[in-house]
């Protein structure tokens, strides 16, 4: 659950950096800074690639795979009164 929620978080974190490389993009385009440009096209690339890569599924991820040291037949707290419900979190 915590490494799921701190990949949430790394790509919410890329996603302003795309937009902050957005803004730099324009910024350069409107005084002709054509190193501006550049930087913010890298900064663009560098938000997207980071979020589509903290937002993919990894095998691990995966139901059936747990990690070493978790048995299956754990549960968390709230899933003690509702063993129907599918584990999300």
């Amino acid at each position: 659950m915590v490494r799921m929620e701190l990949r949430v978080v790394l790509a919410t974190v890329a996603i302003f950096i795309a937009l902050g490389g957005i803004g730099l993009s324009i910024h350069g385009s409107l005084y002709y800074l054509e190193d501006d440009i550049w930087v913010g096209v890298l900064a663009i690339v560098i938000g997207i690639v980071g979020c589509v890569t903290m937002l993919t599924l990894w095998p691990r991820d995966l139901p059936d795979r747990t990690p070493p040291g978790h048995s299956n037949d754990e549960m968390a707290v709230h899933e003690h009164h509702h063993r129907h419900l599918p584990t999300q979190f």
